[in-house]
C-alpha cells in the first residue's frame, strides 16, 4: 500500500474501481466476445453484479471502520478472480484473430485483483487484531 495514501481512500479507490471494471467487463464481454464465440457459459452478468454489491459494502466498511463488511468484497474477489482465469483459458482455445486480445486483458487484471485482495485482506487482518486488544 502506499506509504502517503490512507488505507481508506486505498479501499474506496478499490471499490470504486470494482464497479467501473465490472461494468467494462460486462459491456465489453457480453456485446464483442460473448455474442461472437463463447456465449456458452455468459456468466459475467452474475460475477459482475456480485462485485458491484461487494464494492459497495467495501465502501461503507471504509467509511464507518467496520472490517467486517470487507468479508463480502474479498468473496466477490475470490469468485471474480476465478471466473477471469476461467474465462480466459476458455478464451483461449475458443477464440482467434483479435478476439485473442482479451485473454492477457483478463489475466492482467486477475494478477492486479490479487494484490487489491491481498491488499484489504492485510486490512482486515490489521484492523481485527486492533480491535482484539482492545477488549
Amino acid at each position: 500500500m502506499f506509504r502517503s495514501l490512507s488505507a481508506n481512500h486505498v479501499r474506496m479507490v478499490i471499490a470504486g474501481s470494482t464497479a467501473i471494471v465490472s461494468l467494462l467487463i460486462t459491456g465489453f464481454t457480453t456485446t464483442w466476445v460473448e455474442i461472437n464465440k463463447c456465449w456458452g457459459l455468459n456468466v459475467w452478468m452474475n460475477v459482475c453484479l456480485l462485485q458491484i454489491v461487494g464494492g459497495i459494502f467495501l465502501f461503507v466498511g471504509s467509511l464507518k471502520s467496520n472490517h467486517w463488511l470487507f468479508l463480502p468484497w474479498l468473496l466477490a474477489a475470490c469468485i471474480f478472480i476465478y471466473t477471469l482465469v476461467y474465462k480466459s483459458i476458455l478464451y483461449f482455445y475458443n477464440l482467434d484473430g483479435m478476439m485473442l486480445l482479451v485473454v492477457p486483458l483478463f489475466q492482467s487484471i486477475a494478477g492486479f485483483w490479487s494484490y487489491f485482495m491481498y491488499d484489504v485482506f492485510q486490512d482486515f487482518l490489521q484492523m481485527h487484531t486492533s480491535v482484539q486488544m482492545e477488549y
